[in-house]
């Protein structure tokens, strides 16, 4: 490596990106700020989607998109869990200013995860009217949902490129540049949807918008990394597989992937109960589903902020700063989330009717489901920031625990009070499936074994046995 190429790398590495060193409240919170408005452009494309179906299309459509989005968002966990494993393992790496181990592990996960989506895309688009009939979709949504669903699917590499590369920036400290690149994709995939929905193509067109959208913020978003991050602008003889990180790597993805994969696998579950109550309940939670992605955005983006905080300041060795932040971050949340429970009580009817409109029973069902879950939104304040400090120390395997527990618990009740209570029985087991897995999450944390998991260790007495055999 020459020496402008070293200084380039060095200054990556020690830029102000870091979060170890400096006034800690407001570096989480600048740092959250971007995941947050992030996440928000994130859900205005389901948003989007929602209102351009229900609105400009027909009530079969928002049906359709509430029905197949579970089922894409099962799939695409895998990628999820797997940029999640990478940014963790990438921000003990930064921290610990690990150069050469940074771009051996990108290199490595990109070259996996090319392949990896090809498979899925493919797989999925074959397998897509098959699980809407697992799910007993209505009839009448049957077509439009496997069309929906297989371009979704074939657009994976694009998904891809965006999470890999969004995790990546993230972990070295930047959070602006995705949120930039979300923004230009929201406006695109906005006009994209009223120019194919006018031309008539439906559903489809929903469909097409979000991967035209998608692969302009994945290819701006990597032409940007390579500019800002010269570390991470791999050469030709940069991509390398390490067999060696790839699997610590995966250590850490496999409990992640599970996590995700069992949020969404209890979405379909839950939906397929949903199915059966008829299509104003469907379109009422389809509803629902949008406005609570909302409303837990803030403890999310904080929880994904202490996740990135803690791993570069345990591999930086700093603990103390670790628990102060986690604090700040505590304090923050648990505001917000308490005055988003208090709106929606009041509020609820207001905001389901501006989605769905004049469907009474849309409005209802959604309604009650705010009734019971928003007295339990604080407590995912506390599991999600609790959650991202063991999880930023590399504790990834309670991800998966907490996250089994919780739709075991939220399919024991609704199939248990479903037959009694009919809709009603959707909140009360989500409410109850949040507070188990809050329960596990705090036993864990103060249970102390995750200061031992510091994954990076691993790689350093690795380096060093190297070292001794040469």
């Amino acid at each position: 490596m020459n020496c402008k190429k070293k200084d380039k790398c060095a200054q990556a590495l020690t830029s102000s990106n870091t979060l170890t060193t400096g006034n800690l409240q407001k570096q989480l919170i600048l740092f959250a700020l971007p995941i947050l408005l992030g996440s928000l452009l994130q859900q205005l494309y389901n948003v989007i989607d929602a209102v351009v179906a229900g609105r400009l299309i027909d009530s079969n459509a928002l049906s359709t998109i509430g029905v197949a989005i579970p089922i894409y968002l099962l799939l695409i966990s895998i990628i999820m869990g797997i940029a999640m494993g990478v940014m963790i393992l990438l921000s003990q790496l930064y921290g610990a200013k690990q150069e050469d181990q940074i771009k051996r592990l990108f290199s490595t996960m990109l070259i996996f995860l090319l392949f990896l989506v090809v498979f899925i895309g493919v797989f999925g688009a074959m397998i897509a009217k098959p699980l809407l009939n697992l799910i007993k979709a209505p009839n009448e949504i049957m077509n439009q949902g496997t069309i929906y669903l297989q371009i979704l699917f074939l657009g994976l590499p694009f998904s891809m490129l965006y999470n890999l590369v969004g995790a990546a920036m993230r972990s070295l400290g930047d959070s602006k540049e995705p949120l930039y690149a979300l923004l230009v994709s929201s406006v695109i995939n906005l006009l994209l949807n009223l120019v194919f929905v006018s031309s008539g193509i439906g559903i489809a067109g929903i469909a097409l918008a979000t991967i035209l959208a998608q692969a302009i913020s994945g290819i701006y978003l990597w032409r940007r990394m390579r500019k800002k991050f010269p570390i991470l602008a791999l050469k030709k003889q940069d991509y390398v597989f390490d067999r060696h990180l790839f699997m610590t790597t995966l250590k850490l993805c496999i409990p992640m992937i599970i996590q995700q994969a069992s949020i969404f696998l209890s979405l379909i579950m839950i939906q397929a109960v949903i199915n059966q109550f008829g299509k104003g309940q469907i379109a009422g939670m389809t509803a629902v589903a949008r406005i609570e992605a909302f409303i837990l955005l803030p403890v999310q983006s904080f929880g994904n902020a202490v996740t990135i905080f803690t791993g570069q300041n345990i591999g930086a060795g700093k603990m103390d700063r670790l628990k102060k932040g986690l604090r700040f971050s505590l304090l923050i949340s648990i505001g917000i989330i308490t005055l988003l429970s208090v709106f929606m009580l009041f509020f609820g009817e207001r905001i389901i009717g501006l989605i769905v409109g004049s469907d009474i029973q849309a409005v209802t069902s959604g309604n009650s489901y705010f009734t019971v879950c928003a007295w339990f939104y604080p407590l995912m304040a506390i599991m999600y920031c609790l959650a991202g400090v063991l999880e930023g120390a590399g504790d990834t395997i309670i991800a998966a625990v907490h996250s089994a527990a919780s739709i075991f618990t939220r399919l024991a009740v609704t199939l248990i009070l479903a037959p009694k209570l009919g809709f009603l029985a959707i909140p009360i087991s989500t409410s109850a499936g949040w507070s188990v897995a809050a329960a596990i999450v705090c036993a864990r944390y103060f249970q102390g074994t995750w200061k031992s998991k510091r994954f990076i260790s691993t790689l350093e007495s690795r380096k060093t046995f190297l070292a001794e055999q040469d």
